[in-house]
C-alpha cells in the first residue's frame, strides 16, 4: 500500500486520481480504513482549518495508524502554495513514523508554479502579487519560502524550476526520508505512465465553486465562455435555506442545459467563510436531489468536504478519468452522483465541463 496524507479532500482526490490514471486501485478516505484492498489510499486529514496544535495532533494520530499497517511508502500532500500548517504537520509525521528528515517539494512546474532562488512564482509572478495574497484564510503576503514554511532543521525544500528538476530530486532522494509536497513530486515518485482514460458518460454536471482563488481567477467568466450558466447565491442564502421556487428553477436550468455552476462569488455583506460554504453546499444538495445521471464537480477542498460530510460519505473508489488535477470518484456502498473533485486554484481541463467554447447562451444569473 502507498499511503497519502492530505490536509484537505481536494488534495487527496488529486493525487489519488494520478495513481488511478496509472493503473493503481486507488481510494480516498475521510476515515482511515486499513481493510481496504486499494493499492493507494489517500486520507483526507481535514486539518487545514484547524489550529496548528490540533492539526499536528490529528495528522500524527493518522500517521501512527497508517505506519502500523507497514505501507510501502507514505507521501505527505500539502497545498502547493503552503497554505495551512505545513511545517507542523510534516514534523508531526516525522515524529510519528520515525523518519529522519523530509524532502519537501510543493512547487508544481507543470502548472507554472516554481521555486527559484528561494522565492515562489506563479506564472512568473511572485506569489505575494497573485490572487493568493488575498486568500481569506491564509493570505500569502511573501514569496520567500522561508517565510511561508518557517524554520525547520528536519525539512529540506530545494528550488524546483522544471519537471525534470523535480524528477531528479524524486529519483535521487534517500528512501528513508519522508517525501512531501505537491502533485508533480508525487507523480515523479510514483513513476509509470498514464493509461488510456476511462471517463464515465453522464448527461449532466453541477459545478459547485466555493473557492476564493478560483473565483478571483475568473472561473465564472471561463464557464460562461463554455456555455455553462453561472448562478451566484445571494447573501441571504448564506443564512437561510434557498426557497423551493429557486431550487426548482435551478433544477430546470440544470436538466435543460445539462450544466450549471453554483458559486459563492464575492459577497458584499460580511459573511464568515464557514457560513458561505454551508449555504453553498445546502443549495447544491437541494438542487442535485432527484436529478438523474448527475456528476457533482466540486471545486475547493473546504467545499468538497462540507458536502461529503453532509451526505455522510467516507470512502470513495477513484476512477481512471484521465483529467489532470481532477479526482473522479464513485461513493462506495451508496447510490450517489459521481464526483469530480479539484483544488480551486487550477482551471478545469478543456472539454471536462461545458462545450469548450461559447454557444452564445451562457448568462450569469444573480438571484
Amino acid at each position: 500500500m502507498i499511503a497519502i496524507l492530505a490536509d484537505d479532500f481536494s488534495g487527496a482526490a488529486e493525487l489519488a486520481g494520478i495513481a488511478a490514471a496509472r493503473g493503481y486501485r486507488a481510494e480516498v478516505q475521510t476515515v482511515f480504513d486499513p481493510t481496504s484492498d486499494a493499492e493507494v489510499i489517500a486520507v483526507d486529514c481535514d486539518s487545514r482549518g484547524l489550529s496548528e496544535g490540533a492539526a499536528a495532533a490529528r495528522v500524527a494520530a493518522i500517521a501512527e495508524a497508517v505506519a502500523a499497517c507497514r505501507p510501502a511508502r507514505i507521501y505527505k500532500k500539502t497545498d502547493s502554495v503552503l497554505r495551512g500548517h505545513v511545517r507542523a504537520e510534516i514534523e508531526a509525521i516525522l515524529s510519528a513514523t520515525g523518519k529522519p528528515r523530509c524532502l519537501f517539494i510543493p512547487a508544481n512546474p507543470s502548472k507554472q508554479r516554481v521555486i527559484r532562488g528561494g522565492r515562489y512564482f506563479v506564472n512568473e509572478v511572485p506569489l505575494d502579487q497573485t490572487v493568493f495574497a488575498n486568500d481569506p484564510d491564509y493570505p500569502r503576503r511573501s514569496s520567500a519560502v522561508v517565510d511561508l514554511l518557517g524554520t525547520s532543521d528536519l525539512i529540506e525544500m530545494p528550488d524546483a524550476t522544471s519537471v525534470d528538476e523535480v524528477a531528479a530530486w524524486a529519483q535521487g532522494m534517500d528512501a528513508a526520508w519522508l517525501a512531501a509536497g505537491g502533485a508533480d513530486f508525487f507523480s515523479e515518485r510514483l513513476g509509470g505512465k498514464d493509461l488510456p482514460s476511462m471517463p464515465e458518460s453522464l448527461a449532466r454536471t453541477l459545478l459547485v465553486c466555493g473557492s476564493h482563488a478560483a473565483w478571483e481567477s475568473g472561473r465564472g467568466a471561463q464557464m460562461l465562455a463554455r456555455g455553462v450558466p453561472v448562478t451566484i447565491l445571494p447573501p441571504a442564502f448564506f443564512e437561510n435555506s434557498p426557497s423551493s421556487e429557486w431550487v426548482e428553477e435551478m433544477r430546470q436550468v440544470l436538466t435543460t442545459r445539462n450544466n450549471l455552476m453554483l458559486a459563492i462569488g464575492c459577497p458584499v455583506a460580511p459573511v464568515s467563510t464557514e457560513a458561505m460554504t454551508k449555504g453553498l453546499v445546502a443549495a447544491a444538495v437541494l438542487v442535485a436531489c432527484g436529478v438523474s445521471g448527475l456528476r457533482l464537480a466540486l471545486e475547493g477542498g473546504a467545499t468538497a468536504i462540507a458536502l461529503i460530510r453532509q451526505c455522510g460519505w467516507t470512502r470513495f473508489e477513484v476512477l481512471r478519468e484521465g483529467l489532470t488535477g481532477v479526482g473522479g470518484m464513485r461513493v462506495i456502498g451508496v447510490d450517489a452522483p459521481l464526483l469530480w473533485v479539484k483544488p480551486g486554484s487550477y482551471p478545469w481541463p478543456e472539454g471536462s465541463i461545458g462545450a469548450g467554447g461559447s454557444d452564445g447562451e451562457g448568462t450569469e444569473e444573480r438571484n
